[in-house]
């Protein structure tokens, strides 16, 4: 099973209020699609990082998309080790 394919972990709303942004609005390389695919305006979406933490004995990050009025979007997990 490839990253992709996996289930990401559930976040508290604790490591959410960490979640650090990695890009926004135009600067995201996917913004195109991601308006395309789910709606809203460029400069609302947010690409985010969780802060690391361990899955499956494994040090991780959890990445996706937020969308202000919309919601989270493709969250995948991203392995650090």
């Amino acid at each position: 099973m490839t990253s992709s394919e996996e289930t990401s972990p559930s976040l508290t709303s604790q490591q959410r209020s960490q979640a650090r942004v990695i890009a926004k609005g135009a600067r995201i390389r996917d913004i195109k699609r991601l308006v395309e695919t789910y709606g809203g305006s460029v400069k609302r979406w947010a690409k985010k990082s969780s802060p690391p933490l361990l899955y499956n004995g494994k040090l991780a990050e959890i990445h996706g998309y937020e969308h202000h009025g919309l919601g989270r979007f493709e969250e995948k997990i991203k392995w650090l080790e």
